[in-house]
């Protein structure tokens, strides 16, 4: 698979066969990751991978109740937004059942106090990460659950031990497709691009 077919294809994964990622895989997808682009080279990703089912129960707890409170029941969803959310909801509700889930955070003391280039030093890992998961036959969903104080950082952190100075950017859910999926749907590209002014 080249680059450009890789980017054409990857798609979000919701529904995984619960087959166990061999540690090398894992390791050759964070070595990808840790390729990408930061500000200043500062590299200042950490990655919390996480397989253990009774550790992904206890994580999901925190992330579940938060989720769910600022769903607030879906009372106002309808059609395709609430089909997205109800996946969602029950991907979030079988993480344990996931065979890996990836803590994609980065340290604030390696990199710039700007929050705009914390974030674009982590955020290219992150799409490294899910196109090389998905060069290897693997598929990713990236969710932003356990990534701040409103969708259960400060528990998860507290579950995993992670320092004061470690930030959780965001999660990506990793494992071998449940389902086969066509490519993804995107508006077309002339749609979005603007030449010299808008």
């Amino acid at each position: 698979m080249s680059i450009i077919q890789g980017i054409n294809s990857l798609r979000s994964v919701r529904n995984f066969k619960r087959d166990l990622v061999p540690e090398e895989v894992i390791r050759a997808i964070l070595k990808a990751a840790t390729r990408a682009a930061s500000g200043s080279n500062s590299q200042p990703w950490e990655f919390v991978v996480v397989r253990d089912p009774t550790m992904k129960a206890r994580l999901t707890e925190p992330m579940l109740r938060t989720w769910l409170d600022r769903l607030g029941g879906g009372r106002r969803m309808s059609g395709p937004l609430k089909e997205v959310y109800d996946d969602a909801t029950e991907m979030l509700r079988n993480t344990k059942d996931v065979p890996v889930i990836i803590y994609c955070c980065f340290d604030s003391n390696r990199v710039s106090k700007s929050e705009e280039v914390r974030y674009a030093s982590i955020f290219p890992a992150v799409q490294n990460l899910m196109l090389a998961a998905h060069a290897m036959g693997l598929g990713t969903c990236l969710t932003v659950h356990g990534s701040t104080s409103t969708r259960g950082e400060p528990e998860v952190k507290k579950i995993l031990s992670i320092p004061d100075n470690i930030k959780i950017a965001c999660l990506v859910y990793l494992g071998y497709p449940g389902v086969k999926l066509g490519p993804p749907r995107r508006k077309p590209v002339e749609e979005l691009i603007h030449y010299d002014r808008w």
